[in-house]
């Protein structure tokens, strides 16, 4: 799904995501074996410095085999991108399926109800442009 995790490891936090939204705290340095279990979404926050181009934007990065759970349908209260950096990301935007190719991006605006359905692997980045 993956090549290289490197960049990972410069996140502040990481979790795994099951049945009961954020399910666990995971060891950074452990992500690798989350990842490859290929059961849950794994969650890396603090990415910001790595990715600056977006800066200060905050940037977290999502491993999602397919079928893996994710968040409920939510919102957030600022504009947030979603880019695709592997596979592809199935999502639910505004009551709309969405599907976002590697390399592909989309913005979903503040307030809009959305929601990750993970029917395929996918790397994607999300870049909140908290005010």
């Amino acid at each position: 799904m993956i090549e290289n995790l490197e960049f990972l490891l410069k996140g502040t936090y990481a979790y795994v995501i099951g049945d009961k939204q954020l399910d666990d705290s995971i060891y950074l340095p452990a992500i690798g074996f989350h990842i490859a279990e290929k059961k849950k979404t794994v969650k890396v926050e603090g990415l910001e410095n790595y990715f600056s181009e977006y800066l200060p934007a905050t940037v977290h990065c999502y491993i999602s085999p397919a079928g893996a759970p994710s968040f409920k349908e939510h919102t957030d209260p600022y504009d947030v991108k979603i880019k695709c950096i592997s596979g592809t990301k199935t999502m639910e935007i505004n009551g709309e399926r969405v599907e976002i190719g590697e390399g592909q991006e989309i913005l979903i605006p503040a307030n809009v109800p959305h929601k990750a359905t993970n029917e395929f692997d996918s790397v994607m980045l999300s870049i909140g442009y908290e005010k």
